[in-house]
């Protein structure tokens, strides 16, 4: 019987202390599906093993509407109070981050750091311009305005449905509406010590361990209306949910410059695999590239129209090397290649996901150069003789080693081999002689002009 007590008091002391840990989430990237994954999983990972309290660590530019919305559903879902902190300094919560931190129970920021600037941006693969520019009035969508007032309408139904949510979060949590509307509205950005002063979130906190001093001073309004006090031990130290190492793998392809370079090494692999059948190695390479870059996909907006500007300028470096065009298929190769480049990624939600003039320029002259000279290499081969079989012995100088005497076979040393040989006369021990015919593996051959037999 003591044993059992024994057994039962240190499972409910394990219980204890297990329920009083607090679990830290980071979101310290884009977001897109997978950091979306990895937070909600994070979020679930700590309700199951009954958590004191979820510290969210946010300093992200934002990301897509539908994967903030997951995380947005989870955090107010949770039954561990969930609160954000805005770290390190020169973090932000921007766009979408700003949605997500609005959902917590409790937001905290760190001296340094801003949070807003929520408008949505276009998904169009061609952003339409709905205003037009400085001192050019009634220019923009002047050619298609039917176009233009479409996208208009779409965008402003977005902003509104957008602004609704912003509010409708910010009023439950008692927060500020009207200036959490306004970073919809008008994408303004607070900085800590504003968004303090208008209420819009609780706390400035120079470190984690200010944060949770705070939770255990304050009770945290849920998003039900109930307050609840969470009970923190001192000392408490909050302890990572990581990625898994499937997670971490696909968040490093969804670099949008990485995922670039994989898919143009991927090509030029394949390329020079077809061009010299087997030589493997660059058929496997590339073939692997391309599979990696097929994977990023589904984390990157693809712009069609950017893709196939990159396959054109691949056709024209092929034309080039065809056609005589004094170097202007190779320019407009290039140049295809880079606008196609600059748009493949430009439906991005976020500058972060999209790629920049500074990685493309450098990347496109050097995967067009290298495209150029091993397409030359390739035309040179292509116009040389043959350079095996019986071309390859046909005229070649050698030396009769056994006499030849017709009809009898002698032998001549071709290339440092011995081969048998006939001829139409009798020819000498020492004659240099050369091919004239090849029978599988009997040469004919003549003496050459400045001999005698």
């Amino acid at each position: 019987m003591f044993p059992l007590l024994v057994a039962l008091a240190a499972s409910l002391a394990a219980t204890t202390s297990w329920s009083q840990e607090i679990l830290r989430v980071r979101l310290d990237k884009p977001i897109h599906p997978l950091t979306a994954e990895y937070v909600v999983q994070a979020i679930g990972t700590a309700n199951r093993q009954g958590a004191a309290l979820i510290l969210l660590q946010i300093d992200t530019p934002g990301g897509y509407v539908t994967s903030v919305e997951k995380i947005q559903r989870a955090i107010l879902e949770s039954k561990i109070p969930v609160v954000a902190y805005i770290a390190p300094a020169g973090a932000r919560a921007a766009s979408g981050g700003a949605f997500v931190a609005l959902a917590c129970d409790a937001i905290a920021m760190a001296p340094g750091t801003s949070i807003g600037s929520a408008h949505p941006v276009s998904g169009l693969p061609i952003p339409l311009p709905t205003q037009p520019p400085a001192g050019v009035p009634g220019q923009q969508g002047k050619d298609n305005p039917a176009q233009a007032k479409e996208a208009e309408v779409g965008m402003e139904k977005m902003v509104n449905d957008l602004s609704a949510h912003m509010r409708s979060i910010a009023a439950n949590r008692g927060r500020n509406p009207e200036l959490a509307e306004k970073m919809v509205r008008e994408s303004i950005s607070l900085t800590e010590q504003e968004a303090l002063k208008g209420n819009v979130i609780e706390v400035v906190a120079k470190n984690e361990g200010e944060v949770l001093e705070f939770v255990r001073m304050h009770p945290l309004k849920r998003f039900d209306g109930r307050e609840e006090q969470v009970r923190l031990p001192a000392g408490v130290i909050p302890r990572d949910i990581p990625m898994t190492a499937r997670q971490r793998f696909l968040c490093a392809l969804a670099d949008p410059s990485l995922a670039y370079v994989l898919f143009l090494l991927g090509v030029l692999g394949l390329f020079v695999e077809f061009k010299a059948p087997g030589l493997i190695f660059p058929g496997i390479i590339g073939g692997i590239f391309l599979l990696l870059y097929l994977m990023s996909i589904p984390l990157l907006p693809v712009n069609v129209v950017g893709l196939l500007l990159i396959l054109l300028g691949l056709v024209f470096f092929i034309l080039e090397v065809k056609v005589v065009s004094y170097g202007m298929l190779s320019i407009g190769g290039l140049v295809s290649l880079v606008i196609g480049s600059l748009i493949l990624y430009s439906d991005a939600p976020v500058p972060e996901l999209r790629l920049s003039l500074f990685v493309v320029l450098p990347v496109a002259i050097a995967f067009a150069a290298i495209l150029v000279f091993l397409l030359t290499l390739a035309a040179r081969a292509f116009r040389e003789p043959v350079a095996t079989g019986d071309e390859a012995l046909v005229g070649q100088e050698c030396q009769v080693r056994v006499a030849i005497e017709p009809p009898k076979e002698g032998k001549v040393i071709l290339m440092g081999e011995y081969w048998n040989a006939i001829s139409d006369r009798p020819l000498a021990v020492g004659r240099k002689v050369k091919v004239a015919k090849r029978h599988g593996m009997v040469l004919t051959v003549e003496p050459l002009e400045e001999g005698g037999s």
